[in-house]
């Protein structure tokens, strides 16, 4: 048990190192760098969707300066926090072709809900 949770860790670790990378892939991408703020609350929730759901998580800039905290299944099922430049997050959830979605002005409350849901989901 403990060399999971060792593995686990080194996903968390994985992920911590790709959103690091993220202003570094953004230029090399030619995207908007995503500010402070983005960046300090794709920490924040990488680390406590990793609570909810210990899994490799993909990290990366998008083409509008967010930053993107991607939890695929390998199944074509996913769910996807998208962190904004202006303190809020978009959550996109699919999962067997069902699409739902979630806007917040900011993160504060996150993971609420919703999120645990989709995360739960993702994991049946």
């Amino acid at each position: 048990m403990a060399l999971k949770n060792k593995a686990d860790l080194s996903e968390l670790n994985d992920a911590l190192h790709d959103l690091r990378e993220a202003r570094d892939e953004a230029r090399d991408e030619g995207f908007p760098q995503p500010p402070d703020v983005a960046l300090k609350n794709a920490e924040r929730l990488l680390r406590e969707m990793y609570g909810i759901s210990p899994r490799r998580f993909e990290v990366y800039p998008t083409p509008d300066g967010e930053i993107a905290i991607d939890a695929p299944d390998g199944q074509g099922r996913s769910v996807v926090l998208l962190c904004d430049s202006e303190g809020g997050a978009l959550c996109l959830v699919n999962l067997n072709d069902n699409h739902r979605r979630a806007q917040y002005s900011t993160t504060e409350m996150l993971p609420d809900g919703f999120v645990h849901e989709a995360l739960g989901d993702l994991k049946r």
